[in-house]
């Protein structure tokens, strides 16, 4: 049986889908962005508080689902900027532990209203 969960401890999403959708032991967690949960805007100053923010909004959304980062199996990410792949790198080693997550990241021309960043993921349910 399948469930959808959306939380107040991330941003709010603004189109027709769930923070989660579980199914089974499974978590399937909508792409995060660097918003702020209680403003819903950006957090300021660019690429780095931004993904720290959306792995942030990302975790909240984890624990809600009865999961976690360190049960994250696999991640896509998608980013602006090819120069801020390095940053990526440094900033997700710092966030996931090992054995790291199996990972998908990617450049694409836009995100929505101007992120910088964004993540998903699929997690293990405890």
């Amino acid at each position: 049986m399948s469930e959808t969960i959306t939380t107040e401890s991330a941003p709010e999403p603004r189109g027709p889908y769930p923070h989660v959708r579980i199914d089974g032991d499974h978590v399937w967690v909508t792409g995060q962005i660097g918003r702020d949960p209680g403003s819903g805007d950006f957090v300021p100053g660019g690429f780095d508080p931004e993904f720290h923010r959306a792995i942030s909004n990302l975790e909240a959304i984890l624990e809600e689902a009865g999961s976690s980062l360190e049960q994250v199996v696999h991640t896509s990410i998608q980013f602006v900027d090819e120069d801020d792949l390095d940053d990526m790198n440094r900033i997700y080693a710092e966030r996931f532990r090992e054995p790291y997550p199996a990972r998908c990241s990617y450049g694409v021309a836009f995100l929505w209203k101007g992120a910088k960043v964004q993540i998903d993921a699929v997690a293990r349910r405890s």
